[in-house]
């Protein structure tokens, strides 16, 4: 059936029991390209899109999906809960100043610093309530690449092509709680026996546009624009069709809340609204404060179980040893300011090695690892791809709705702004 020859990194193998039997077997059944064309015509006709900054870009399902041993996904969920723990004690000590393993200059510099958090205390003690965590595997282990909390997207998509793929495979795939622990979640951010929830959105021309209407609708979450909102009378209210609605919770899925949405931090400060995440959190997932998270978790005590990549600030330039590394700026997200130093060519490292030499201190570096590959139908062929895995913790738990993303052939960049396809993710 596979007209490739698979390297023994490629995880569609390296497990000698059943998980991949039944996805085999299926595969030898059907024509795989022809599966290939047919998921993906079911997710262009369900909107299934990225917007790029320029045009909405179908996002590529990928169709053979990737196994995860459950007895690995609830231990790995439990060392995310952890991680959450360790990240919100250390937003509460930065803001309640506090000791805290990053020193004052390095927070005041970080770009997602909100002097107007100084002294708050949020509600129930939590900043980050929901959050993305990129883990690769390497050899078998998973390694924690990155801590997403400002805007952590994503785990629509996993959902969405898990059952457009299941729909077609039939192979029993589902996800029965991801919905419901997100739901969870919400509810329980505010203090309102029955809440209005608000999901806050800057409208079609944000790049997970989708996954905002894919949560309206599944959740029955209002869906608001900033113009939708003001705060009057110690409310924060939205305007709709049937007039005006006081919420009580706003899932917030922009950045610039202020400048958008006027008096809208006001009333989080007076404790009139509760915002999820909490403004401020993005110190959290600043690379710069990455490098430090292995230490920051043992000072609270915390021994973590998963490990991350040899991560450091860039403060002295020995380019014979940055070539074999990755670089990343502090503030850059969705695959936007990583470079692969090594993948590189000629003009595009003289231009990334001339900024890093003017602004050493907005870089981090990292190792370049050589993590696990998988199997990948790509239009009528087969491909050996590097692949990540997006995991979705909660205030109530870790959702059985885990993201893959594959990179496009022969990067490793797996960011869905960098062209990559999406791959269902099975727990069994």
């Amino acid at each position: 059936m596979f007209d490739i020859k698979l390297s023994e990194n490629d995880e569609f193998f390296e497990y000698n029991d059943s998980r991949y039997k039944e996805i085999i077997e299926k595969l030898n059944t059907v024509n795989p390209t022809e599966v290939a064309s047919l998921v993906n015509r079911l997710a262009s006709l369900s909107g299934f899109t990225f917007y790029t900054g320029y045009f909405f870009r179908p996002v590529k399902i990928d169709p053979i999906p990737r196994v995860l041993n459950s007895g690995e996904f609830n231990e790995i969920g439990v060392e995310l809960s952890k991680r959450m723990d360790a990240l919100n004690r250390l937003l509460y000590d930065i803001y309640h100043d506090k000791p805290s393993r990053l020193n004052e200059e390095l927070v005041v510099k970080s770009p997602y610093f909100r002097p107007e958090m100084f002294g708050f205390d949020p509600p129930h003690g939590i900043y980050v309530y929901i959050m993305g965590e990129d883990i690769v595997k390497v050899k078998g282990e998973p390694l924690i690449l990155e801590d997403n909390v400002r805007v952590p997207s994503g785990m629509s998509y996993a959902k969405r092509s898990q059952e457009i793929v299941e729909s077609v495979l039939k192979l029993g795939m589902k996800s029965k709680q991801a919905m419901l622990t997100m739901m969870r979640t919400l509810i329980r951010a505010s203090d309102t026996r029955d809440p209005v929830i608000a999901i806050l959105t800057d409208g079609t021309y944000n790049s997970a546009y989708f996954e905002h209407k894919f949560y309206s609708d599944r959740l029955n979450l209002l869906m608001v624009e900033p113009s939708d909102l003001r705060y009057e009378g110690g409310e924060v209210l939205a305007k709709t069709l049937e007039g005006d609605v006081k919420v009580d919770v706003i899932y917030r899925r922009i950045e610039d809340l202020d400048v958008l949405t006027p008096g809208l931090m006001k009333a989080y400060l007076r404790g009139d609204v509760n915002i999820v995440n909490s403004p401020g959190t993005g110190i959290a997932d600043d690379k710069m404060t990455f490098c430090f998270m292995p230490k920051i978790m043992e000072d609270y005590g915390i021994k973590p179980k998963l490990r991350q990549p040899f991560s450091f600030p860039v403060e002295e330039i020995n380019e014979d040893v940055i070539e074999k590394l990755v670089l990343k700026r502090r503030e850059g997200y969705g695959g936007t300011g990583t470079f692969i130093m090594s993948e590189l060519d000629v003009n595009k490292r003289a231009v990334v090695l001339k900024e890093l030499r003017k602004n050493p201190t907005e870089f981090i570096a990292q190792e370049l690892l050589d993590f696990d590959t998988v199997l990948s139908v790509i239009d009528d062929r087969f491909y050996e791809t590097y692949a990540d895995l997006r995991f979705f913790t909660f205030t109530e738990g870790t959702a059985d709705s885990v993201l893959s993303r594959v990179a496009p052939v022969g990067s490793r960049v797996t960011n869905n702004s960098s062209g990559g396809l999406v791959k269902p993710v099975w727990i069994r």
